[in-house]
């Protein structure tokens, strides 16, 4: 087997893995092929090694998949998010009462946004995204957080890699994020009107822990009707404060 060829593996096996790890029903086979894009045949043998290694166990009363323990052990070695997420979703809560708009935490990485937890819009028309999504750096407003907010070098990493269009409202040109993300940094927060899906907006605005170090975000997401652009400056007050209520009980000092 090649490098390219070990890499593939690797990468679709960690895609089995994601998958299996968020359906809450456990997958099966034809599910799993359908979300990597790969032959059931192929996807038998993926499985069969993480099964093997104990990432993966198949429910013998459903034939389907789930986690296995050997990932239950990788998790207890992770780095703890449960203090953020235990002190962010109170907070989170009261504000989606208070404003109605879907609340989403999440946590940031070199090559996403990785949503932790979400806490959903109470609008007719729910808009939102579930915990385990991962949100483009260079247009969501929790990407565009990172970008501002995170390692010194992200900014310069992402500007020198392709900024695909996931929308036509999505910003692809590097100059224009550049000039982008230091407004960010000047006002505190980031905005991305119909950048990841048409006819919705988000704004979103960074949390720190006790060694002022970015730690997650907090995003707020609705209809363009619901937060404008540019938004609502009660909104953005209101954003602000949430997030650092959450910084300041994680030990940052105030910005």
């Amino acid at each position: 087997m090649t490098v390219s060829e070990g890499v593939k593996a690797a990468d679709i096996c960690l895609q089995i893995l994601e998958f299996v790890a968020f359906e809450a029903q456990g997958a099966g086979v034809t599910q799993i092929a359908q979300a990597v894009g790969i032959a059931k045949s192929a996807v038998f043998k993926h499985l069969q090694t993480l099964i093997d290694r104990g990432f993966v166990a198949q429910d013998p009363a459903t034939s389907r998949y789930r986690l296995g323990p050997k990932t239950w052990l990788l998790a207890r070695n992770a780095p703890d998010l449960d203090d953020v997420a235990a002190i962010a979703l109170p907070l989170m809560q009261a504000a989606r009462n208070e404003l109605g708009l879907a609340v989403v935490l999440s946590t940031p990485s070199p090559r996403s946004a990785y949503v932790v937890a979400t806490v959903p819009s109470n609008h007719q028309i729910e808009i939102g995204v579930r915990a385990g999504s991962e949100l483009t750096l260079h247009a969501s407003a929790q990407g565009k957080i990172y970008l501002a907010f995170g390692p010194a070098d992200a900014l310069s990493r992402a500007l020198a890699a392709p900024l695909p269009a996931i929308t036509t409202r999505s910003v692809t040109d590097p100059a224009r994020l550049a000039a982008e993300i230091a407004e960010v940094r000047r006002l505190g927060y980031a905005a991305a009107p119909e950048e990841s899906l048409l006819g919705v907006n988000a704004i979103a605005a960074p949390i720190f822990n006790y060694e002022q170090r970015l730690v997650g975000s907090i995003g707020l997401i609705g209809s363009v009707q619901h937060i404008t652009t540019p938004p609502d400056p009660q909104l953005v007050h209101r954003l602000l404060a949430l997030t650092g209520d959450i910084s300041n009980a994680l030990g940052a000092r105030p910005r």
